[in-house]
């Protein structure tokens, strides 16, 4: 049997990934979001500036204090999008680096289990080569 270490490598190297995949969907998730406010909020000022306030001066300076904070409001929204497109890059880098590490630690292990099956062959044939002598000295020594 491989050495249990190597398999419990190989387990904690496929949590770590799982973990990483759930990370990663979160992640795009998130983007997912940040992208659907930074649309809503593109949105909203394109409907204030298209009210056309200029009727009267309060109507006009309530709708150019409405449209700097939806523009204030947008441009936030864009920063955390674009933090959400980071994090998701370093998700993605952390999901292939544990996919990398997971493999590895299967084919140590795939290694490990090579060797054991090679050793456990040649003893294997070695006991059948002491049966044969045996077989062969006995079949000798009853024909003498």
């Amino acid at each position: 049997m491989a050495k249990k270490w190597l398999a419990t490598l190989v387990r904690a190297r496929q949590v770590q990934e799982d973990v990483a995949k759930q990370r990663l969907a979160t992640a795009e998730r998130l983007v997912q979001r940040a992208h659907t406010r930074v649309r809503y909020d593109a949105d909203r000022i394109d409907s204030l500036r298209a009210a056309d306030a200029e009727a009267s001066a309060p109507a006009f300076v309530a709708a150019a204090v409405a449209l700097q904070s939806a523009a204030a409001t947008h441009s936030a929204a864009m920063q955390a999008a674009q933090e959400a497109a980071h994090a998701t890059d370093l998700r993605r880098v952390e999901l292939v680096e544990a996919a990398r590490a997971r493999r590895t630690a299967e084919e140590l292990r795939e290694q490990e289990l090579t060797v054991q099956r090679a050793r456990a062959a040649v003893a294997a044939q070695s006991r059948l080569d002491e049966v044969a002598a045996r077989i062969h000295r006995d079949n000798t020594a009853s024909r003498r």
